[in-house]
C-alpha cells in the first residue's frame, strides 16, 4: 500500500472540486483508494511525464 501526500493547496482545492461536482465524489474516493492501493492499475490511465521536468 502507497501513502499519498496532500499540501494545503490541493485540499483547498479538492474541498472546491468536491462543492462543485457533488455526483464526482464517491468516485473521485473510489479513485484516491485504488491510487493508494495500487498506483499501476490500468483503469487510471496514468502515463509518464515527458519534456523537461524542473
Amino acid at each position: 500500500m502507497y501513502e499519498l501526500i496532500f499540501t494545503d493547496s490541493y485540499r483547498k482545492k479538492e474541498r472546491r472540486f468536491i462543492k462543485k461536482y457533488l455526483d464526482l465524489k464517491e468516485r473521485y474516493k473510489k479513485t484516491l483508494a485504488l491510487l493508494m492501493d495500487n498506483p499501476h492499475h490500468p483503469s487510471l490511465r496514468l502515463h509518464k511525464l515527458q519534456g523537461k521536468l524542473y
